[in-house]
């Protein structure tokens, strides 16, 4: 007799069991993902705190070979204002961040913009619009997810952006004691500043007498959204509050030093404010406060949102990164500064003679 066969079961899940499964492994990717949010993090950070070193070696560079820090370069005739219608910071140090064959193809005696028919913006020089549309990757922060073309400058054109903007002084009125915000950004980058960028400035590391460790250079900023937006700011979203600037142009710029405007910005101006561009960091080569500039007038991230009128305005830092900004100071080094830094210490440190007794920060 041929032995019987013995019945074989199937092993296999049941429903419960894959169900089961499922969720841990729905449990564990909930508890690797924010991990792997904060290594991302930590990578685009550590990435932009080296941009940020290598364009402040890069200013000491142009100051070692040409006796000054580089500065906003006005145009030549025919600009019908050549204080807004230069080169940036960031074009001028090109050669010394590996993009010399970049800052070959255009020279800083032409002008980013010109005025064909009288107009007051014009359009987008041609000998220079394959430059500036060039993106350059040191100038761009890996933690700021814009596109980063920008459209709605004036004037039209493709413009590449950046996340690095330059310290153009602590925005106070000279006549104001008080530290009030109210009197703020009573400077404007076409007159000599407290700070260490502006057109024409041929400041040298010697002159920072605060010291060079306590003197602001460069601050990273967010890439506005490539529109403008209309409403109040009561009805900005959380990211256009940090993103566009209010356009206050009913406050006018005084044409002699120091500038300002009258009336100053104030809480008021910002409340007031209906037209919010998306042009900030929105140019590398042609030098603005909006597209390359800050100043310390409002805090880290300040919760206020920008404003500005004729280039003179809050132009603040701002960061992708929680909890405060990436700096560079005047000796090259790299520093994290937190939103909650006093707002006198962060306005002294971007002075670079004002004689300040600086502490941590």
């Amino acid at each position: 007799m041929f032995p019987r066969p013995q019945n074989r079961s199937r092993s296999a899940f049941t429903l419960i069991e894959l169900l089961v499964v499922i969720a841990i492994i729905a449990v564990l990717i909930g508890l690797l993902l924010p991990a792997v949010q904060k290594v991302r993090e930590a990578a685009a950070r550590a990435q932009s705190q080296n941009n940020l070193k290598q364009m402040a070696l890069a200013c000491h560079s142009f100051e070692s070979a040409n006796g000054r820090l580089p500065g906003y370069v006005p145009a030549p005739p025919p600009a019908s204002n050549p204080d807004s219608f230069g080169y940036s910071v960031h074009a001028l140090i090109l050669p010394y961040i590996e993009q010399e064959n970049l800052g070959k193809t255009f020279d800083p005696n032409t002008q980013p913009l010109f005025v064909p028919g009288g107009g007051f913006f014009g359009s987008l020089n041609p000998a220079v619009a394959l430059a500036a549309g060039t993106v350059v990757k040191t100038f761009l922060c890996p933690g700021d997810g814009q596109d980063p073309i920008c459209t709605t400058n004036s004037g039209g054109g493709n413009y590449a952006g950046t996340n690095y903007v330059v310290n153009i002084g602590s925005g106070l009125d000279p006549n104001d004691t008080a530290a009030n915000p109210s009197q703020s950004n009573g400077l404007h980058a076409r007159f000599p500043t407290d700070g260490m960028f502006w057109n024409r400035s041929q400041v040298r590391l010697t002159d920072v007498t605060d010291g060079t460790s306590n003197t602001l250079l460069l601050a990273e900023c967010l890439r506005g959204l490539n529109i403008t937006v209309t409403g109040p700011a009561s009805s900005l979203t959380a990211d256009q509050r940090r993103r566009q600037y209010g356009s206050v142009g009913s406050h006018r710029p005084a044409a002699v030093a120091p500038g300002g405007l009258n009336p100053p910005l104030s809480g008021a101006a910002q409340t007031s404010a209906t037209s919010w561009p998306g042009n900030r960091g929105g140019t590398w080569i042609w030098g603005s406060a909006t597209g390359n500039g800050f100043t310390a007038a409002l805090t880290p991230n300040s919760p206020t949102p920008d404003i500005s009128a004729h280039g003179t305005g809050w132009q603040s830092a701002r960061s992708p990164f929680s909890g405060g900004v990436n700096v560079a100071l005047g000796d090259g080094s790299v520093r994290f500064v937190r939103d909650s830094i006093n707002i006198i210490t962060w306005r002294a440190l971007a002075t670079r003679a004002g004689g300040e007794v600086l502490g941590d920060f």
